[in-house]
């Protein structure tokens, strides 16, 4: 080989690599917004109580059910008074979302003592995956999601762990170290315990994941200042606030519905978050606008929305409303991507995964 056709090769792979390192980069910072965003939103059944649940519950009070094809609500007040601190939590017919968890089933000689259901809360709350306690209310048949304020007196338990969220899926030694733990705390306890088959559980998981990979989808708007130009935090905040937003902890400015459901968010384009007592010093030369595609029920109104709110900010900061590809938005472009969005809920609907429903809301997490 010549010299030049020894430069051109060795030119070839640092264009090939610096290209797939800045895809490399701008996936991870994709990602990173998500995770600020929606890291309000992420809900710890095991953990969590009630009255401290995310605003984006849709009712604090009531118990709210789990989804299920083809399943109707329990009636209203299913479980009895012995178990009144659990009746708040989500009732299910048929216990643990054999779609989305891997479920034991523990039956006990006697009714489980308060301190061994928290104690066995806490050992499966250690394997990296969302886990639940499951206790049947033996005078109505409901099956009750127990959290840590939930009582003792059930003798039929399911244990359950979450096969896959936006981290992955569950991995061998965690399902394993979970069916470990089970079986150790059935043994302590004068329990016997049906623990399903791991591999199969690890298949099911893989699938799942692969399934959400395809359907972990954002949608990102920008509003853009001028060349030369910045947005002042200050203004942006003003503006935002004008438009309907709310600034939160996490640095963002969330759009909620009705029902308090974060619809889209509003970040700066940069790495900075906003802070109500840093704005008057910050300056950003963009904004973006995200849609959490599975997480939102009705992504092709939520998306009209987030660029008619995207127009507005534009027109208060003396901006311009740009794709992620830095182009105008325009009517065509817009109704392109709400075809994408309508196929993605399709298949989602299709695989009794809806979207913007509870196994979304646990899964996109």
């Amino acid at each position: 080989m010549s010299d030049l056709q020894i430069a051109l090769a060795v030119l070839g792979v640092v264009v090939i690599g610096g290209v797939y390192a800045y895809n490399l980069w701008q996936e991870r910072k994709l990602r990173q917004r998500l995770e600020r965003a929606f890291e309000g939103q992420r809900d710890d059944v095991l953990l969590s109580k009630p009255a401290a649940m995310p605003a984006s519950s849709v009712a604090d009070t009531a118990p709210r059910i789990e989804p299920r094809l083809g399943e109707g609500a329990l009636p209203a007040g299913a479980a009895t008074a012995k178990h009144a601190a659990a009746s708040s939590l989500p009732v299910t017919a048929d216990g643990a979302d054999s779609l989305i968890e891997f479920a034991a089933d523990i039956e006990s000689d006697g009714p489980v003592a308060e301190s061994a259901l928290h104690e066995l809360q806490s050992q499966i709350a250690t394997f990296g995956k969302p886990a639940r306690v499951l206790g049947r209310d033996e005078s109505s048949g409901a099956w009750l999601s127990l959290g840590r304020e939930a009582h003792g007196g059930f003798r039929r338990l399911q244990v359950a762990i979450q096969l896959a969220n936006r981290s992955g899926p569950v991995h061998a030694p965690q399902l394993n170290g979970f069916c470990d733990a089970v079986h150790s705390w059935a043994e302590r306890h004068a329990a016997t315990a049906e623990i399903p088959d791991v591999a199969a559980g690890l298949k099911a998981a893989q699938e799942l994941d692969a399934f959400c990979g395809d359907m972990d989808v954002a949608i990102g708007l920008n509003v853009v200042a001028q060349s030369g130009d910045a947005f002042s935090g200050d203004q942006v905040a003003a503006a935002a606030t004008d438009a309907g937003f709310s600034l939160e902890s996490n640095g963002v400015f969330h759009w909620r519905d009705a029902e308090g459901k974060t619809l889209f968010t509003l970040e700066n384009h940069e790495t900075e978050t906003f802070a109500a007592d840093c704005l008057e010093a910050m300056q950003t030369s963009g904004l973006t606008l995200l849609l959490d595609v599975p997480r939102v029920a009705n992504a092709g109104t939520a998306l009209d929305d987030m660029a008619r709110i995207g127009g507005l900010l534009a027109n208060a900061l003396g901006g311009f409303l740009v794709d992620d590809n830095r182009v105008v938005l325009q009517a065509a472009g817009l109704e392109r991507i709400k075809a994408q969005l309508r196929e993605i809920h399709d298949a989602m609907a299709a695989r009794d995964i809806p979207a913007g429903g509870q196994r979304a809301q646990r899964l996109f997490a």
